[in-house]
């Protein structure tokens, strides 16, 4: 969410709560009795899966073609912010459109949500992994490779995520009794994100 705030993506905000001792994230619903949530993999599941980046730009086409307006750049925001976190689960399931229940239009590209599944380590010791590999459609690849679905990434300003490792490490030490992270994995943690950057 701090992430997505600072560069202007459209997501739905996640805070963190304590519910019966135990953590957990809360957020508003962002439909309404008027809109409706059609997934990525409702949209794609009449087109030829092809397991590589052309899926991306049938999708990206089709959205076009139903009238949402900058199609591309949204779902690219979306694909960003995988990147930087590390976003293991961006599956069919959990990006899509909203659609008007009534007119049945295509009215926007959903917010971003459902980012849980992320920055994961295994630390063996002296030895440290780190997960690198992400889902695009129908395919998972290295996280590297999810930068060339970008257009232009010139236009993301990193500069604004300029004191976002100390805010999130903070965010960490403040929650430690509850997700009872180790000092050394939550200094790795905010490692790999400032690499990410």
């Amino acid at each position: 969410s701090m992430i997505s705030n600072r560069l202007g993506f459209d997501y739905v905000p996640y805070t963190i709560e304590i519910y019966k001792n135990k953590i957990v994230s809360k957020c508003p619903c962002f439909i309404n009795k008027n809109t409706e949530f059609i997934t990525a993999y409702q949209i794609m599941k009449c087109n030829e899966k092809h397991r590589n980046f052309k899926d991306y730009e049938t999708y990206v086409n089709t959205l076009s073609e139903m009238g949402i307006e900058n199609a591309r750049e949204k779902v690219e925001n979306m694909f960003i912010l995988d990147y930087l976190i590390m976003n293991e689960d961006r599956h069919m399931n959990n990006f899509g459109i909203i659609r008007d229940v009534n007119t049945l239009k295509w009215f926007d590209v959903a917010p971003i949500f459902d980012n849980g599944d992320c920055l994961k380590i295994q630390d063996y010791g002296n030895e440290i992994t780190t997960y690198g590999y992400g889902r695009v459609f129908y395919d998972i690849v290295p996280f590297d490779d999810m930068l060339y679905l970008i257009e232009n990434l010139n236009r993301i300003d990193t500069s604004k995520l300029d004191g976002i490792v100390e805010d999130y490490k903070a965010l960490l030490y403040k929650y430690q009794n509850y997700t009872n992270l180790t000092e050394r994995k939550i200094n790795i943690e905010c490692f790999i994100l400032q690499r990410q950057i």
